[in-house]
């Protein structure tokens, strides 16, 4: 995302939290979850929040005590602006216009309304937002940068990305992954590619920092180049022992489907529009991105071959 598209997203959300913070106790309640209806219909905040929530998964836990007037205190900043969104979300979900006042209560003795709400304010409105406000341009939101990606390539460059496959299949998938990262780079994303082994076999890893890697691949499926089934197993696997190897909780693994077969993969969990497999408190996001070009619309092509690749198939003898 460009920097221009960055700063109107941060004034609109500033907009409407300078909202939030003037409008009274009588009408909190709705703002609040007005607040959070456009966090929820923005994907680059969304992903944001998603990404939070999969990081520090104990926040909600808590959440549940404070919602139950039990005032909460936690240790970082991560860790708060998690408690803070699990609040936010329990008392956008409560049928009590009420919910935000009790749970100002629980951190002081004060009974005038407002000052309950002002308190709510502070303790968890604004730093949700500076959370969000520091992280919009950084690799936490590469979830979306992935989406908006698929959208890009099967609405517009479907034809040229198939034409670099087929014009060569066997440095197709390197010739792929190179325009994923050219893309991810373009939208800040800092990237550090591993040198080839000496198979030739390209192994990308971008490293946005030492502290802080962005695990990513890219494969290509096609099951009438040998590259079905087995060869996802395969990068799964490599995703997920990546996470190991770098201790971190997220993998993303891009997959070009060059073939006019059906990937569907059936797993037990989607997140957004994107689904994920987690194993062992490790979460790898599949993205699939159809390049093929199909001579007939999706209602025109009849019966299409369709390989399914299960959760159950991606975990087993992983950790063998």
């Amino acid at each position: 995302m460009d920097h221009d598209a960055l700063q109107n997203l941060r004034y609109k959300l500033q907009r409407r939290v300078r909202r939030l913070n003037s409008v009274g106790h009588q009408v909190f309640h709705y703002s609040l979850k007005q607040f959070w209806g456009f966090i929820q219909e923005t994907p680059l905040l969304l992903s944001l929040i998603e990404d939070l929530e999969r990081r520090q998964p104990e926040a909600k836990e808590t959440a549940e005590k404070v919602l139950n007037g039990e005032g909460q205190v936690v240790d970082s900043e991560d860790e708060n602006a998690a408690l803070c969104l699990h609040v936010i979300k329990g008392c956008v979900a409560s049928e009590s216009q009420d919910c935000e006042i009790h749970v100002g209560y629980a951190y002081g003795d004060d009974g005038k309304f407002d000052e309950n709400i002002e308190r709510f304010r502070t303790l968890f409105v604004e730093p949700l937002y500076d959370y969000l406000d520091e992280h919009i341009d950084d690799q936490r939101a590469i979830l979306a940068h992935l989406v908006r990606y698929k959208h890009k390539c099967e609405w517009f460059q479907r034809d040229r990305l198939y034409d670099l496959w087929e014009q060569d299949p066997a440095k197709g998938e390197d010739s792929l992954s190179k325009n994923l990262y050219e893309y991810l780079y373009d939208r800040g994303v800092e990237l550090s590619i591993e040198p080839r082994p000496a198979s030739g076999r390209p192994d990308f890893i971008s490293m946005q920092s030492a502290e802080d890697p962005l695990i990513a691949d890219a494969k290509i499926f096609n099951p009438d180049k040998s590259k079905g089934k087995s060869y996802l197993i395969s990068a799964f696997h490599q995703i997920y022992q990546y996470t190991l190897d770098y201790n971190q909780p997220f993998g993303y693994l891009v997959i070009f489907n060059t073939s006019s077969h059906d990937l569907k993969l059936m797993y037990s969990q989607q997140e957004a529009t994107v689904p994920f497999v987690t194993h062992n408190h490790k979460t790898v996001f599949f993205v699939t991105v159809d390049v093929f070009p199909h001579p007939a619309s999706a209602s025109k092509r009849g019966q299409v071959k369709a390989t399914q690749l299960s959760e159950e198939e991606l975990v087993e003898n992983v950790d063998d």
